[in-house]
């Protein structure tokens, strides 16, 4: 939905630091601060509000982005928001859609009868990666990792695919898969 100045072809421009607080009060909204949006500016442009990268223009001494183009940005991040939440709310009902899928907190990937699940915050803080959970009777599984590493691992660093792992089970149902 464009505003009515992007549609009678006018572009009115706002500070970036009121655009910045006017994102950072949406629910869910990421808390960078300001002078790393001025940074973005700098250097692509562009800064990133939610999952959308909008132009920002200098003008004198402010950087300046276009309302519309904000406008659009809260539009997206609201329905981006909802979807994370329809997702949340489907996992806590016990139901899993396929890929990987963003939910309130983390996500999670279907991998047959299992799911991998992780907290965003156990991985930031590098507490945990996350864990196998049986889709069956959903408590947690084991994995055994009796693959061979991948030439990343095993001469550099983590390739974060998890190459060695080999089967992942359910020690309560009995649920196995071989990898």
């Amino acid at each position: 939905m464009k505003s009515l100045t992007r549609q009678y072809g006018r572009i009115v421009h706002i500070p970036l630091s009121d655009a910045v607080d006017h994102f950072k009060r949406e629910p869910g909204a990421p808390s960078n601060a300001y002078g790393w949006h001025r940074k973005q500016a700098t250097r692509d442009g562009k800064v990133l509000l939610g999952e959308d990268h909008i132009d920002a223009v200098k003008q004198g001494r402010r950087w300046m982005v276009d309302e519309a183009d904000l406008e659009d940005a809260l539009i997206k991040h609201r329905e981006q928001r909802a979807h994370v939440n329809r997702m949340t709310a489907d996992y806590d009902s016990r139901i899993l859609h396929p890929g990987t899928v963003k939910t309130v907190g983390g996500g999670y990937q279907v991998k047959g009868d299992f799911h991998f699940l992780w907290n965003d915050m156990d991985v930031a803080l590098k507490r945990s990666s996350g864990f196998w959970r049986c889709n069956k009777c959903w408590d947690p599984a084991a994995a055994e990792r009796n693959g061979e590493e991948c030439h990343r691992c095993s001469d550099w660093s983590p390739c974060a695919n998890d190459c060695t792992l080999s089967r992942i089970y359910c020690p309560t149902c009995g649920t196995s898969e071989t990898m």
